[in-house]
């Protein structure tokens, strides 16, 4: 499942530069489309598309504020450097999984569906994976930045599960038997 979700997270990767909430779905649909060219380009090797998929992902999601969900009450317990260590270590492996999941891409569509303001600063973004036996149902979860027209992705949902959530979990158990410094190794 979390290998699912994280193919999803590279179907959708967008670059958010100041995305205005009205062309959140325009700019979606524009941005997996050209992710999706980059997977199915027979000319290029693996190593380019997972080059040119991490490019089109570029400052698509808030990586720091996914990293702060996923340790939950513990990140408050961190000092700034070790919360800087967090967020780079936590954004190398979700690119690296991003870049692991490239071969699970067998052709499937994807389809920008329905845009829900939830509060003043979250949106939804609702987007269906059609494979060749499945449909997968895809949530991206949006938030606006503070005194800012910038939206930035914070959590994905496949199917109703939260990769962050996900993340929060394993991290949680992994933190009942063993330390901070041993988690920033294993990331």
């Amino acid at each position: 499942m979390l290998k699912k979700i994280l193919l999803i997270l590279l179907l959708s990767s967008i670059s958010c530069h100041a995305i205005e909430e009205q062309h959140i779905q325009k700019v979606m649909d524009s941005k997996v489309r050209k992710v999706l060219l980059v997977l199915k380009d027979k000319t290029l090797s693996q190593k380019q598309k997972e080059k040119k998929s991490i490019a089109v992902m570029k400052n698509a999601f808030d990586y720091r504020t996914m990293a702060q969900i996923s340790l939950g009450k513990k990140w408050k317990t961190l000092s700034k450097k070790e919360k800087k260590q967090f967020a780079v270590a936590f954004e190398k492996k979700i690119k690296h999984s991003y870049v692991d999941k490239l071969r699970l891409y067998n052709n499937q569509k994807v389809i920008i569906k329905d845009l829900k303001k939830i509060k003043q600063n979250r949106i939804t973004l609702e987007s269906h994976i059609i494979g060749n036996n499945e449909t997968y149902k895809v949530i991206y979860l949006f938030y606006k930045k503070k005194n800012s027209n910038n939206w930035f992705i914070y959590d994905v949902r496949l199917e109703g599960v939260s990769i962050v959530q996900t993340y929060r979990k394993q991290f949680s158990e992994f933190l009942k038997t063993k330390s901070f410094k041993q988690l920033l190794k294993e990331l």
